[in-house]
């Protein structure tokens, strides 16, 4: 039997897991180590970020495969990640307890993302 959630509830563990395990990048900002969904009806279906104290970017959504990347702090309102071999750079406008607003700085655009915290449990809904 297929569970939906199986694949989600274990990227949840494996990225609490990971939280624990060591080196710091940046565990000042009010932002890590927290699972943001976005907000955003242009991103697919519970789109997903958790920027892991270790450097870990854990990104996934219901429908697409979840990718593992290295993130890092350039300044204190600026981080970058790579994705296909492009360094993304993103613009940290706003950490709240509960919102997250970023603005990535794209080769051929600036893309405002936003996110909430997300709310447990949470299930993806069944894409039958």
């Amino acid at each position: 039997m297929h569970w939906p959630g199986t694949r989600f509830s274990g990227l949840v563990v494996c990225a609490l897991l990971s939280a624990c395990s060591g080196a710091t990048v940046d565990a000042e900002r009010s932002f890590v180590g927290k699972t943001w969904v976005s907000t955003d009806s242009s991103a697919p279906l519970g789109t997903l970020r958790i920027f892991l104290a270790d450097g870990t970017l854990v990104m996934d959504s219901c429908f697409e495969t979840y990718r593992l990347a290295r993130w890092k702090a350039i300044d204190d309102r600026r981080i970058e990640w790579e994705e296909d071999t492009a360094r993304i750079e993103a613009e940290v406008t706003q950490a709240g307890s509960n919102q997250l607003q970023l603005r990535l700085h794209l080769v051929s655009e600036v893309k405002e993302e936003n996110y909430r915290l997300a709310e447990v449990p949470f299930l993806c809904p069944d894409s039958r």
